[in-house]
Protein backbone atom coordinates (compact mmCIF):
# COMPACT_ATOMS: atom_id res chain seq x y z
CA UNK A 1 0.00 0.00 0.00
CA UNK A 2 1.35 3.39 -0.99
CA UNK A 3 2.05 6.05 1.62
CA UNK A 4 1.06 8.76 -0.83
CA UNK A 5 -2.26 10.56 -1.32
CA UNK A 6 -4.84 9.75 -3.97
CA UNK A 7 -2.97 11.80 -6.60
CA UNK A 8 0.32 10.04 -5.89
CA UNK A 9 1.89 12.97 -4.08
CA UNK A 10 1.77 14.19 -0.51
CA UNK A 11 0.84 12.25 2.63
CA UNK A 12 -1.53 9.34 2.35
CA UNK A 13 -3.32 10.10 5.64
CA UNK A 14 -4.43 13.12 7.61
CA UNK A 15 -4.86 12.22 11.27
CA UNK A 16 -8.12 13.74 12.52
CA UNK A 17 -7.25 12.82 16.10
CA UNK A 18 -3.74 14.28 16.04
CA UNK A 19 -2.88 15.99 19.36
CA UNK A 20 -6.16 14.81 20.92
CA UNK A 21 -5.49 13.13 24.27
CA UNK A 22 -7.33 9.79 24.54
CA UNK A 23 -7.55 10.26 28.31
CA UNK A 24 -9.31 13.60 27.95
CA UNK A 25 -10.82 13.84 24.49
CA UNK A 26 -11.45 17.35 23.16
CA UNK A 27 -14.76 16.65 21.40
CA UNK A 28 -15.12 20.21 20.09
CA UNK A 29 -11.75 19.87 18.38
CA UNK A 30 -12.72 16.49 16.96
CA UNK A 31 -15.91 18.04 15.51
CA UNK A 32 -13.86 20.83 13.90
CA UNK A 33 -11.29 18.41 12.50
CA UNK A 34 -13.92 16.19 10.87
CA UNK A 35 -15.84 19.21 9.55
CA UNK A 36 -12.68 20.61 7.94
CA UNK A 37 -11.78 17.21 6.48
CA UNK A 38 -15.21 16.89 4.89
CA UNK A 39 -15.21 20.50 3.69
CA UNK A 40 -11.82 20.18 1.99
CA UNK A 41 -12.13 16.61 0.73
CA UNK A 42 -11.41 15.67 -2.86
CA UNK A 43 -10.66 12.26 -4.41
CA UNK A 44 -6.99 13.25 -4.59
CA UNK A 45 -6.67 14.41 -1.00
CA UNK A 46 -5.21 12.48 1.90
CA UNK A 47 -7.50 10.00 3.61
CA UNK A 48 -8.67 10.43 7.14
CA UNK A 49 -6.97 8.55 9.93
CA UNK A 50 -7.94 8.04 13.57
CA UNK A 51 -6.17 7.04 16.76
CA UNK A 52 -8.06 3.86 17.77
CA UNK A 53 -7.84 4.82 21.46
CA UNK A 54 -9.63 8.11 20.76
CA UNK A 55 -12.35 6.31 18.80
CA UNK A 56 -12.92 3.85 21.64
CA UNK A 57 -13.22 6.71 24.14
CA UNK A 58 -15.60 8.56 21.79
CA UNK A 59 -17.81 5.50 21.47
CA UNK A 60 -17.81 4.69 25.18
CA UNK A 61 -18.62 8.28 26.15
CA UNK A 62 -21.40 8.26 23.54
CA UNK A 63 -22.89 5.20 25.20
CA UNK A 64 -23.04 7.03 28.53
CA UNK A 65 -24.87 9.92 26.88
CA UNK A 66 -27.22 7.93 24.63
CA UNK A 67 -28.49 5.67 27.42
CA UNK A 68 -29.99 8.75 29.11
CA UNK A 69 -32.36 9.37 26.19
CA UNK A 70 -35.79 7.73 26.32
CA UNK A 71 -36.81 5.23 23.66
CA UNK A 72 -39.00 8.01 22.26
CA UNK A 73 -37.36 11.36 22.95
CA UNK A 74 -39.64 14.31 23.65
CA UNK A 75 -38.58 17.47 21.82
CA UNK A 76 -39.85 21.02 22.20
CA UNK A 77 -38.86 24.25 20.52
CA UNK A 78 -37.27 24.86 17.10
CA UNK A 79 -36.20 21.60 15.46
CA UNK A 80 -34.34 20.67 12.30
CA UNK A 81 -34.91 17.11 11.08
CA UNK A 82 -32.35 15.35 8.89
CA UNK A 83 -33.14 12.32 6.76
CA UNK A 84 -30.66 9.50 5.99
CA UNK A 85 -27.11 10.70 5.27
CA UNK A 86 -25.51 7.43 4.11
CA UNK A 87 -21.97 8.67 4.70
CA UNK A 88 -22.31 11.65 2.37
CA UNK A 89 -20.43 14.14 4.53
CA UNK A 90 -20.73 17.00 2.05
CA UNK A 91 -24.53 16.72 2.22
CA UNK A 92 -24.45 16.81 6.02
CA UNK A 93 -22.34 19.96 6.39
CA UNK A 94 -24.00 21.70 3.43
CA UNK A 95 -27.46 21.26 4.93
CA UNK A 96 -26.21 22.35 8.36
CA UNK A 97 -24.77 25.47 6.75
CA UNK A 98 -27.92 26.20 4.73
CA UNK A 99 -30.13 25.80 7.81
CA UNK A 100 -28.07 28.59 9.46
CA UNK A 101 -28.96 27.31 12.92
CA UNK A 102 -27.04 24.86 15.05
CA UNK A 103 -27.37 23.51 18.59
CA UNK A 104 -27.93 24.77 21.23
CA UNK A 105 -30.22 27.35 19.54
CA UNK A 106 -32.10 24.55 17.78
CA UNK A 107 -32.58 20.81 18.28
CA UNK A 108 -31.27 18.45 15.59
CA UNK A 109 -33.23 15.23 15.10
CA UNK A 110 -31.48 12.77 12.78
CA UNK A 111 -33.37 9.87 11.23
CA UNK A 112 -30.57 7.31 11.19
CA UNK A 113 -28.36 5.85 8.45
CA UNK A 114 -25.26 7.85 9.29
CA UNK A 115 -23.09 5.03 7.98
CA UNK A 116 -23.08 4.48 4.25
CA UNK A 117 -21.16 4.36 1.00
CA UNK A 118 -20.23 8.03 0.69
CA UNK A 119 -16.64 9.20 1.13
CA UNK A 120 -17.34 9.96 4.82
CA UNK A 121 -18.53 6.42 5.51
CA UNK A 122 -17.54 6.59 9.18
CA UNK A 123 -16.81 10.28 9.64
CA UNK A 124 -20.50 11.30 9.63
CA UNK A 125 -21.23 8.98 12.55
CA UNK A 126 -18.16 10.02 14.54
CA UNK A 127 -18.88 13.71 13.89
CA UNK A 128 -22.48 13.35 15.10
CA UNK A 129 -21.51 11.32 18.17
CA UNK A 130 -19.02 14.01 19.21
CA UNK A 131 -21.71 16.62 18.55
CA UNK A 132 -24.13 14.62 20.71
CA UNK A 133 -21.61 14.61 23.57
CA UNK A 134 -21.27 18.38 23.30
CA UNK A 135 -25.05 19.00 23.14
CA UNK A 136 -26.71 15.90 24.64
CA UNK A 137 -30.23 17.39 24.82
CA UNK A 138 -30.03 19.16 21.47
CA UNK A 139 -28.75 16.38 19.19
CA UNK A 140 -31.10 13.40 18.93
CA UNK A 141 -29.66 10.40 17.10
CA UNK A 142 -32.23 7.81 16.07
CA UNK A 143 -31.18 4.32 15.00
CA UNK A 144 -31.64 3.60 11.32
CA UNK A 145 -31.32 0.23 9.64
CA UNK A 146 -27.66 0.91 8.75
CA UNK A 147 -26.91 1.11 12.47
CA UNK A 148 -28.09 -2.47 13.08
CA UNK A 149 -25.29 -4.91 13.94
CA UNK A 150 -26.07 -7.10 10.94
CA UNK A 151 -25.91 -4.07 8.65
CA UNK A 152 -22.46 -3.12 9.97
CA UNK A 153 -21.25 -6.59 9.05
CA UNK A 154 -22.80 -6.39 5.58
CA UNK A 155 -21.38 -2.89 5.01
CA UNK A 156 -17.93 -4.25 5.99
CA UNK A 157 -17.22 -1.55 8.54
CA UNK A 158 -13.95 -3.24 9.49
CA UNK A 159 -12.70 -2.68 5.95
CA UNK A 160 -13.58 1.01 6.26
CA UNK A 161 -11.60 1.20 9.49
CA UNK A 162 -8.66 -0.57 7.86
CA UNK A 163 -8.72 1.96 5.02
CA UNK A 164 -8.27 4.67 7.68
CA UNK A 165 -5.00 3.25 8.92
CA UNK A 166 -6.34 1.06 11.72
CA UNK A 167 -4.66 -2.20 10.83
CA UNK A 168 -4.33 -4.23 14.02
CA UNK A 169 -7.07 -6.84 14.34
CA UNK A 170 -7.47 -6.24 18.07
CA UNK A 171 -8.25 -2.55 17.40
CA UNK A 172 -10.60 -3.36 14.52
CA UNK A 173 -12.57 -5.80 16.67
CA UNK A 174 -12.70 -3.50 19.68
CA UNK A 175 -13.94 -0.51 17.67
CA UNK A 176 -16.56 -2.57 15.85
CA UNK A 177 -17.87 -3.99 19.14
CA UNK A 178 -18.06 -0.51 20.66
CA UNK A 179 -19.82 0.84 17.54
CA UNK A 180 -22.46 -1.87 17.83
CA UNK A 181 -22.97 -1.11 21.53
CA UNK A 182 -23.24 2.62 20.80
CA UNK A 183 -25.79 2.25 18.02
CA UNK A 184 -27.86 -0.20 20.07
CA UNK A 185 -28.42 2.62 22.59
CA UNK A 186 -29.79 5.06 20.03
CA UNK A 187 -33.46 5.93 20.45
CA UNK A 188 -36.15 4.49 18.19
CA UNK A 189 -38.11 7.72 17.67
CA UNK A 190 -38.63 11.32 18.74
CA UNK A 191 -41.85 13.24 19.20
CA UNK A 192 -42.04 16.99 18.68
CA UNK A 193 -44.60 18.81 20.79
CA UNK A 194 -46.67 15.61 21.29
CA UNK A 195 -48.05 15.64 17.73
CA UNK A 196 -45.16 15.10 15.28
CA UNK A 197 -43.54 11.67 15.34
CA UNK A 198 -40.05 11.23 13.88
CA UNK A 199 -38.72 7.76 13.14
CA UNK A 200 -36.36 6.28 10.55
CA UNK A 201 -38.78 3.67 9.20
CA UNK A 202 -42.40 3.96 10.22
CA UNK A 203 -45.35 2.20 11.84
CA UNK A 204 -44.91 -1.45 10.96
CA UNK A 205 -47.50 -4.12 11.76
CA UNK A 206 -46.47 -4.73 15.40
CA UNK A 207 -46.41 -1.02 16.19
CA UNK A 208 -49.77 -0.47 14.50
CA UNK A 209 -51.26 -3.30 16.55
CA UNK A 210 -49.76 -2.35 19.93
CA UNK A 211 -49.79 1.42 19.58
CA UNK A 212 -47.24 4.15 20.17
CA UNK A 213 -47.39 3.88 23.97
CA UNK A 214 -45.94 0.37 23.78
CA UNK A 215 -42.80 1.71 22.12
CA UNK A 216 -42.66 4.71 24.43
CA UNK A 217 -42.67 2.46 27.51
CA UNK A 218 -39.57 0.47 26.48
CA UNK A 219 -36.26 0.93 28.25
CA UNK A 220 -32.83 0.81 26.64
CA UNK A 221 -30.95 -2.44 27.03
CA UNK A 222 -32.36 -5.96 27.03
CA UNK A 223 -35.79 -6.43 25.41
CA UNK A 224 -38.08 -9.37 24.88
CA UNK A 225 -38.44 -10.66 21.31
CA UNK A 226 -41.79 -8.94 20.80
CA UNK A 227 -40.38 -5.63 22.00
CA UNK A 228 -37.35 -5.98 19.74
CA UNK A 229 -39.78 -6.22 16.81
CA UNK A 230 -41.17 -2.81 17.72
CA UNK A 231 -37.71 -1.26 17.66
CA UNK A 232 -36.76 -3.08 14.46
CA UNK A 233 -39.90 -1.89 12.67
CA UNK A 234 -39.24 1.70 13.71
CA UNK A 235 -35.92 1.48 11.82
CA UNK A 236 -36.79 -0.77 8.88
CA UNK A 237 -40.42 -0.20 7.87
CA UNK A 238 -41.02 0.88 4.29
CA UNK A 239 -43.83 3.10 3.02
CA UNK A 240 -45.67 1.21 0.29
CA UNK A 241 -46.16 4.10 -2.12
CA UNK A 242 -47.59 1.83 -4.79
CA UNK A 243 -50.12 -0.30 -2.97
CA UNK A 244 -50.30 -2.75 -5.87
CA UNK A 245 -46.77 -3.86 -4.95
CA UNK A 246 -47.02 -7.10 -3.00
CA UNK A 247 -43.57 -8.64 -2.54
CA UNK A 248 -41.55 -6.68 0.03
CA UNK A 249 -39.04 -9.53 0.55
CA UNK A 250 -40.07 -9.89 4.19
CA UNK A 251 -39.56 -6.20 4.96
CA UNK A 252 -42.10 -4.65 7.36
CA UNK A 253 -44.20 -2.05 5.57
CA UNK A 254 -47.19 0.23 5.90
CA UNK A 255 -49.57 1.75 3.39
CA UNK A 256 -50.80 5.31 3.11
CA UNK A 257 -54.14 4.31 4.59
CA UNK A 258 -52.48 2.53 7.50
CA UNK A 259 -50.35 5.61 8.20
CA UNK A 260 -53.46 7.79 8.25
CA UNK A 261 -55.21 5.42 10.63
CA UNK A 262 -52.13 5.15 12.88
CA UNK A 263 -51.91 8.93 13.22
CA UNK A 264 -55.61 9.20 14.03
CA UNK A 265 -55.48 6.38 16.57
CA UNK A 266 -52.39 7.82 18.32
CA UNK A 267 -53.48 11.48 18.08
CA UNK A 268 -50.60 12.49 15.83
CA UNK A 269 -50.52 15.28 13.29
CA UNK A 270 -47.92 13.61 11.09
CA UNK A 271 -45.00 11.18 10.82
CA UNK A 272 -41.59 12.34 9.57
CA UNK A 273 -39.42 9.50 8.37
CA UNK A 274 -36.47 8.54 6.16
CA UNK A 275 -35.63 5.09 4.80
CA UNK A 276 -36.49 5.66 1.11
CA UNK A 277 -34.99 7.61 -1.78
CA UNK A 278 -37.20 10.48 -3.00
CA UNK A 279 -36.27 12.63 -5.99
CA UNK A 280 -37.29 15.99 -4.56
CA UNK A 281 -35.53 15.43 -1.22
CA UNK A 282 -38.89 15.06 0.47
CA UNK A 283 -42.22 13.41 -0.26
CA UNK A 284 -45.48 14.40 1.41
CA UNK A 285 -47.61 11.33 0.71
CA UNK A 286 -50.02 10.67 2.26
CA UNK A 287 -50.69 14.06 3.85
CA UNK A 288 -49.81 12.66 7.30
CA UNK A 289 -46.36 11.42 6.21
CA UNK A 290 -43.23 13.31 5.16
CA UNK A 291 -40.31 11.24 3.86
CA UNK A 292 -36.87 12.92 3.86
CA UNK A 293 -33.49 12.09 2.37
CA UNK A 294 -30.44 14.18 3.25
CA UNK A 295 -27.89 12.56 0.89
CA UNK A 296 -27.69 14.44 -2.40
CA UNK A 297 -27.22 12.45 -5.64
CA UNK A 298 -27.65 9.17 -3.75
CA UNK A 299 -25.19 6.44 -4.78
CA UNK A 300 -24.19 8.60 -7.77
CA UNK A 301 -27.08 7.00 -9.66
CA UNK A 302 -29.61 9.75 -9.00
CA UNK A 303 -29.69 13.53 -9.05
CA UNK A 304 -32.06 13.77 -6.13
CA UNK A 305 -32.25 16.80 -3.85
CA UNK A 306 -30.97 16.55 -0.28
CA UNK A 307 -33.36 18.10 2.25
CA UNK A 308 -34.03 18.84 5.90
CA UNK A 309 -37.22 20.02 7.56
CA UNK A 310 -37.15 23.02 9.90
CA UNK A 311 -40.08 23.10 12.34
CA UNK A 312 -40.76 26.14 14.49
CA UNK A 313 -44.03 27.21 16.12
CA UNK A 314 -46.01 24.48 14.31
CA UNK A 315 -44.77 25.67 10.91
CA UNK A 316 -42.54 23.60 8.66
CA UNK A 317 -40.01 24.77 6.10
CA UNK A 318 -38.07 22.55 3.70
CA UNK A 319 -34.41 23.43 3.12
CA UNK A 320 -32.83 21.58 0.22
CA UNK A 321 -30.22 21.65 -2.51
CA UNK A 322 -29.36 19.73 -5.64
CA UNK A 323 -26.31 18.83 -7.70
CA UNK A 324 -26.93 19.94 -11.26
CA UNK A 325 -24.07 18.30 -13.11
CA UNK A 326 -24.42 14.92 -14.76
CA UNK A 327 -27.47 13.01 -15.83
CA UNK A 328 -29.69 10.89 -13.66
CA UNK A 329 -29.22 7.19 -14.05
CA UNK A 330 -31.50 4.34 -13.10
CA UNK A 331 -30.83 1.55 -10.65
CA UNK A 332 -32.36 -0.73 -13.27
CA UNK A 333 -29.47 0.12 -15.59
CA UNK A 334 -26.60 0.71 -13.18
CA UNK A 335 -25.63 -1.53 -10.32
CA UNK A 336 -25.41 0.58 -7.12
CA UNK A 337 -21.83 1.28 -6.21
CA UNK A 338 -20.03 3.44 -3.72
CA UNK A 339 -21.27 6.96 -3.17
CA UNK A 340 -19.73 10.15 -4.47
CA UNK A 341 -15.92 10.10 -4.34
CA UNK A 342 -16.02 7.18 -1.93
CA UNK A 343 -12.94 5.97 -0.11
CA UNK A 344 -12.04 2.49 -1.37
Amino acid sequence: MSDEGGNGVGPRFINLTDEINPEKVDYARLVRNIWNYIKNYSPDSARSQFNPEVLVKLLQKSQEVLKNDAMIVKVNGPTIIFGPIYGEGDSLITLMSQAKKTPPSVTYVLLGCYLGHGFAQLECLYFLLAYKILFPDKVILLKGHHEESISMEMLKVKDWLFARGIIQEVHLEEILVEMKKTCSLMSAAAIIGSKILCMPGGPGPTLRERGLKSLMSLKKGFQAIGDKKLIMEAAWSVLLVNESQKDMHGMPFFTAQQATEFCKKNRLKCIIRGRQMVDEGYLNKPKEVITLISAVAYLDNFRNFAAVLHIEKDKGRIIRYKMEEGEQLSLELVKPGMGRNAVV
